[in-house]
């Protein structure tokens, strides 16, 4: 049964509470000036784009038939589920789209990488060393919400601005402090590439056909910070070395691990080098843990990550790479609420493998793109003994991106992304006669049945204007 209108708008308010944006790091972008007076400085930066967007290829996988019979020729058990389906940021690609045929076709207007950004900031020099700024952008979206007009009027909580950065901040030469709802540390290497590198005037993949800001590479290999609220700080540059520490709202995984009484520690290194004008890069290590508790028992576990990654530029050349592993992570964000992350039946959660590399070329106003990314979902052993599942194996995004500067302010894009979704297949089995109670006995038997899959490409063309 596919998922109903209300069930996705509360889906994504959700992510939206979770800290679970899709795009969860950008570099500082060059700050226009507004105004000055009295020692204080406001000042505004953002962007505004769209694009055109044609994807082509598989519907949601079906579940395959459980074929198996038992000696008395009575079928096996049903393979009723495949994980994802219905589901958004969970596996796979649910477009709503299919065919008579069981193929994707659609077109959408939409949002790039990054969405529609308008932020303000105001700072002042508090002492002779220290600078206080407080700073906020609204995100929005371009595309209509569920392609429904009704939806999408100018009223609707669907299309408002969200806040996705609010906080206050001081730096000085002991380094950087700064308070309120700010972007996530962890997955922040890997976003980075994609946008420097990839898709910052780009779209890449979709992620869903609803209504959300792209994904780029995150969920094939790359993992996305997300932003919540909380307290950061990033000591002086020390010859190349920064380490950057933050301690952020709880996140809870809704239905399983509902108790989190202590915050969340995420951390990263960071050692980066500029060598001569034409050879420069940067190495960084992260690391997060969310410890989780049953809501009204005892039981306990953690969610933890972590993840490195580095850069390198030399002349036209731009090479980033880029890999994490952890428990109860997610496809997409950190701690993320999906059906892939963990087993409804046991509540253990799963573990994931994120690896991605990214090329790119520059030369004057062009900037060319190769991009390569698998996120791996391990199999618990429910999932093994589990026939009526068909579990996340993987997902593989490959992408190509040319992009052309008109002027410093604006930017074209054309950019293409191959993605690829395998699921293990669910085991075999039969029945196999019937217990004191009546009820048949399930004998899970060695191997699977056909892995599902599911193929997608995405064609995109649009413009970024930024400042």
């Amino acid at each position: 049964m596919r998922i109903q209108t209300s069930q996705v708008r509360g889906v994504l308010l959700c992510c939206v509470t979770l800290g679970a944006c899709l795009v969860g790091t950008r570099p500082a972008v060059a700050e226009v000036t507004l105004m000055e007076k009295d020692g204080w400085t406001f000042f505004t930066d953002g962007r505004v784009n769209v694009f055109g967007s044609v994807g082509f290829g598989d519907d949601f996988p079906n579940p395959t038939p459980n074929t198996n019979v038992d000696a008395m020729g009575n079928p096996g058990p049903p393979h009723t589920s495949v994980i994802g389906f219905g589901q958004p940021f969970t596996a796979g690609f649910d477009s709503f789209q299919g065919n008579a045929n069981g193929k994707y076709l659609a077109t959408r207007f939409r949002s790039g990488f990054l969405g529609s950004i308008l932020a303000f900031g105001i700072k002042r020099q508090v002492t002779e060393t220290t600078t206080a700024k407080a700073y906020i952008s609204l995100w929005g979206t371009a595309e209509a919400f569920s392609r429904d007009r009704v939806l999408d009027i100018g009223n609707s909580s669907t299309k408002g601005f969200d806040v996705r950065e609010g906080y206050v901040s001081f730096e000085g030469p002991w380094g950087t402090a700064s308070v309120g709802h700010q972007s996530g540390i962890f997955g922040g290497i890997g976003t980075e590439i994609d946008y420097l590198y990839a898709h910052a005037y780009g779209l890449g993949l979709p992620c869903l056909d609803v209504y959300y800001p792209t994904c780029g590479h995150v969920g094939t290999g790359a993992m996305s910070p997300g932003f919540a609220p909380g307290f950061v700080y990033t000591t002086p540059d020390i010859n190349g070395v920064k380490v950057k520490v933050g301690l952020y709202d709880p996140v809870r995984l809704l239905g399983i691990w509902e108790r989190v009484p202590y915050p969340r520690p995420e951390a990263a290194l960071t050692y980066e080098r500029r060598i001569s004008p034409g050879l420069a890069f940067k190495l960084q290590t992260e690391g997060m843990y969310q410890p989780m508790k049953q809501l009204g028992g005892t039981d306990e576990t953690s969610v933890w990550g972590v993840a490195a990654g580095g850069r390198l530029e030399a002349g036209p050349f731009r090479l980033g790479l880029s890999g994490f592993r952890g428990r109860g992570l997610g496809v997409y964000v950190a701690l993320q609420n999906a059906g892939s992350t963990f087993s409804n039946i046991t509540k253990e959660l799963r573990y994931f493998t994120g690896l991605y590399g990214q090329t790119a070329y520059v030369t004057g106003p062009w900037q060319f793109s190769l991009g390569l990314g698998r996120l791996i979902d391990d199999q618990l052993t429910t999932d093994k003994n589990d026939p009526s599942t068909s579990e996340l194996k993987s997902q593989t995004g490959a992408s190509a991106v040319i992009n052309y500067a008109v002027t410093s302010n604006l930017v074209v894009d054309v950019d293409y992304f191959f993605f690829r979704t395998d699921w293990w297949g669910a085991p075999n089995s039969i029945f196999n006669g019937t217990d004191a109670n009546g009820n048949p006995i399930v004998q899970i038997l060695p191997g699977y049945l056909t892995p599902e899959k599911q193929v997608i490409s995405f064609i995109n063309i649009g413009a970024t204007f930024h400042w």
